[in-house]
């Protein structure tokens, strides 16, 4: 199955992929606010054929907004699942640390945040061994 796992922001939104028990940082998508995010996502899911969504929700008023946007994906048909997100961000920066990638290339934390996110979902299912 092809995963896709989201860190929603209003400027960036991290984005980290998994086809089997291991998720990976892939991008950061910069966006404009909400519109533009609804429309740049919706279209990377489409075009990647992702057949699972998953979408750190965050708690106060930015999991209201996560809310929403998980609200507009599904009205353009999209299915989406959400997950806890706490700590992900230090999550992110902790495995970028661990990797060794240095202070002046950490632009991709949100990747790994996302990456941190979808690999919490992943272990978290009950597989069989």
């Amino acid at each position: 199955m092809k995963y896709l796992g989201i860190d929603f922001g209003l400027r960036k939104i991290g984005l980290a992929v998994s086809e089997g028990e291991l998720a990976s940082p892939w991008q950061i998508l910069a966006v404009k606010g909400f519109s533009d995010a609804i429309e740049k996502t919706s279209q990377i899911i489409k075009e990647g054929n992702f057949e699972k969504i998953i979408i750190g929700l965050p708690e106060g008023k930015m999991g209201q907004v996560v809310k929403g946007f998980v609200n507009a994906l599904k009205k353009n048909g999209i299915d989406v699942e959400t997950a806890d997100e706490t700590l992900s961000s230090k999550k992110g920066l902790k495995a970028m640390i661990k990797a060794g990638i240095g202070v002046k290339n950490r632009r991709n934390e949100d990747a790994f945040s996302a990456a941190g996110i979808l690999q919490d979902y992943l272990d978290s299912r009950d597989l069989p061994l």
